[in-house]
């Protein structure tokens, strides 16, 4: 008899436990941006955070999400965008490489679109103004530039 109560206890910690840390996908004019509180409109631009609690955060842009993780980093497991190419695609921030362009208007103004390869992001830019950037790069960015205009 203890030993059913302990496997009834233990075992749905064991799946809790082992759950696996996906993004989860955004619902368009119902989830709302963790840091700037505007709601998700675009999921082109839209990024994820999850914490090591399990907790996912959503934003409406990446500079949103950035600033969130360079604020928060000691409290996150994972961060994904979504693939500018395909919307329905995340991408593992640290893996994604960056466009920021004045010619691809992102919903908070720091123009930045995410791909999953440079060469994406080389075709994406390609006769647009701009530049790339990785993901060390673009945290440097936001640290100087996103904390004044937000």
């Amino acid at each position: 008899m203890i030993l059913r109560v302990l496997w009834a206890f233990l075992l749905p910690l064991f799946f809790f436990s082992c759950r696996e840390e996906r993004p989860e996908p955004i619902r368009l004019g119902e989830d709302v941006c963790e840091y700037c509180k505007m709601v998700i409109a675009d999921e082109r631009f839209a990024a994820e955070v999850i914490t090591k609690k399990g907790r996912v955060y959503k934003f409406d842009a990446i500079e949103c999400m950035v600033g969130y993780y360079n604020e928060n980093e000691e409290d996150i497991k994972r961060a994904y965008v979504v693939n500018f190419l395909n919307p329905k695609e995340f991408i593992p921030a640290e893996e994604a490489m960056y466009v920021r362009s004045p010619d691809i208007r992102s919903p908070m103004g720091m123009n930045l679109s995410a791909y999953r390869s440079e060469t994406e992001a080389k075709k994406a830019i390609e006769g647009k103004r701009g530049e790339i950037l990785n993901w060390t790069s673009l945290r440097e960015f936001i640290k100087k530039e996103y904390r004044f205009s937000h």
